[in-house]
């Protein structure tokens, strides 16, 4: 077994809106009218050892109804040894592609789901054991109206400077990231630098759009606020370079408590 496993998806999508998901973790949602192959790490979708689920959800660009005859879609889940900060390669976890005869149907969507097995030497603050959105309201508006009350109070610390108290509600969060991408202590903290650096210098806190969505993920333990073209709805913009900054964050209701925290 590799001393610190990095799994990643390498995939090429083509003139297509799509979303790929593990273990019903977003791990990027994106469009493309041509065409993108990047290879994204996956770890922080993984929070223990065993069998891993995957899905690709497809979708047509803008505008589009359906399907065009000129998408494609394929990946490959690749495991690398990142120990001693090395990339080592060692081994293929499994491979998908979409046929062109399923792309010429004409179809609104396409989907796919698969799996395949990892192993992790770390352990996630988990949010599993957290409440089932879905049996606290099957009314969208109330958790909405909770999650804006979320949103709110980070863009007002944001907006207000008040740095500590932000990080302080995003601690879980960053210690998962951390735990998953094995970053040390140096690491970890120049990752929150970074993001001080960033409010410091242009970025400003951007409203919530009025047709952002609502997405339940994490089998109906997560929450979270996306734009139309699947990207986070939760952004700061810098007027002077045009640049936005995304904060992809994930919100969950731990048991016995009523309000959403970031995870």
């Amino acid at each position: 077994m590799a001393k610190e496993p990095y799994y990643t998806i390498d995939f090429t999508a083509v003139y297509c809106k799509f979303e790929i998901l593990v273990n019903d973790i977003p791990v990027i949602a994106l469009e493309t009218e041509g065409q993108m192959s990047p290879n994204v790490p996956v770890n922080f979708g993984i929070s223990s050892s065993g069998e891993q689920k995957i899905e690709i959800k497809l979708l047509p660009v803008a505008g589009e109804q359906y399907i065009d005859s000129r998408t494609a879609f394929q990946y490959t889940v690749k495991l690398f040894d990142v120990f001693n900060d090395k990339f080592v390669h060692e081994k293929d976890c499994g491979n998908f592609q979409f046929s062109e005869k399923e792309t010429a149907k004409k179809l609104p969507s396409l989907h796919h789901k698969s799996s395949f097995q990892a192993e992790i030497p770390y352990e996630m603050i988990k949010w599993e054991q957290s409440r089932d959105l879905l049996s606290i309201s099957k009314d969208n508006s109330y958790l909405a109206a909770k999650l804006d009350s979320a949103y709110k109070k980070i863009s007002s610390l944001i907006s207000s400077k008040q740095y500590e108290p932000y990080f302080e509600m995003i601690k879980n969060r960053e210690k998962n990231m951390a735990l998953s991408m094995y970053l040390s202590d140096e690491d970890a903290k120049a990752r929150l630098n970074s993001l001080l650096e960033d409010f410091n210098n242009g970025f400003k806190m951007m409203p919530l759009q009025e047709d952002r969505v609502l997405k339940i993920y994490g089998n109906g333990k997560l929450a979270t606020y996306k734009k139309l073209n699947g990207e986070p709805a939760f952004f700061l913009y810098n007027q002077q370079t045009g640049e936005e900054l995304m904060l992809e964050l994930m919100f969950h209701i731990p048991q016995g408590k009523e309000e959403f925290e970031v995870i």
